[in-house]
């Protein structure tokens, strides 16, 4: 048995695949982003609702950023604490909801241009057609497994 499968193989694990280069990926702007303090993750929250006017439902959290939510529940704690968010009970009093602070947007200013250097870092080697290419294609992947059903 091989221990990696080469790109383009039909016999490559697609989850296997992903991962790995997920966790690389991760690990680039993880390395980035720590000039500004937060992780690859953290950002990714502070943007996601940053994007959304600064508060959200943390269900349209959970599922824009695909997490269960006791993960989500567990990403959040530290930004809590750091004064970035805070949660607070929504327009339905049974849902909660994500508000970003003036803290949180200083930081996401501050974060931004390690982002972008990490993304040039990408682009410039994957080159920036392929990346829309295979941003689609990670897409539509997103979209077969939030729709699929084990059989």
């Amino acid at each position: 048995m091989r221990a990696h499968s080469r790109a383009g193989d039909e016999t490559a694990c697609a989850a296997g695949t992903l991962r790995r280069a997920s966790r690389s990926l991760t690990r680039l702007y993880d390395a980035h982003l720590a000039r500004a303090g937060l992780t690859t993750t953290q950002f990714s929250i502070l943007r996601t609702v940053q994007r959304c006017g600064g508060r959200m439902p943390l269900t349209g959290l959970a599922a824009e950023l695909v997490f269960e939510r006791t993960s989500l529940y567990r990403a959040l704690a530290p930004l809590g604490r750091a004064g970035l968010l805070s949660l607070r009970p929504g327009t339905d009093r049974r849902a909660r909801e994500v508000t970003l602070t003036r803290r949180a947007d200083r930081s996401i200013a501050r974060a931004m241009p390690h982002w972008e250097a990490a993304q040039r870092a990408v682009l410039t080697r994957l080159g920036h057609g392929a990346w829309s290419d295979l941003a689609a294609r990670l897409g539509q992947l997103t979209a077969i497994a939030r729709s699929a059903r084990p059989q």
